[in-house]
């Protein structure tokens, strides 16, 4: 050990640079938990909005289905209420007969 020489001008220079180092080290940690907090903020927006879309979808598939269906049940009611027409004058009809037979 006789042989080295160790001063306080290298020691203080070793001191600073890992004083800087750990500046930057903690700069670095710093940067990495912003980063981090940002990604999960941006998962918790891309969660909500995944969940506003599927109850728009929803609403939107009902009202399709809605509108289609009570077309349909439109069209079925135009197309049945000719033949329930006739039906109700069947029945008038055979009410009739039934008088004219009950009074022969």
């Amino acid at each position: 050990m006789a042989d080295e020489n160790i001063n306080l001008d290298f020691l203080a220079r070793l001191s600073q640079q890992t004083l800087l180092e750990a500046r930057a080290l903690r700069k670095e940690v710093a940067d990495v938990r912003t980063l981090s907090l940002q990604t999960i903020e941006y998962a918790r927006r891309i969660e909500r909005r995944m969940a506003e879309q599927r109850d728009d979808l929803e609403l939107m598939i009902k009202a399709e289905l809605g509108g289609s269906l009570a077309n349909m049940q439109t069209q079925l009611e135009n197309h049945l209420q000719p033949l329930q027409d006739k039906y109700l004058e069947l029945d008038k009809l055979d009410a009739r007969v039934s008088a004219l037979e009950r009074g022969i």
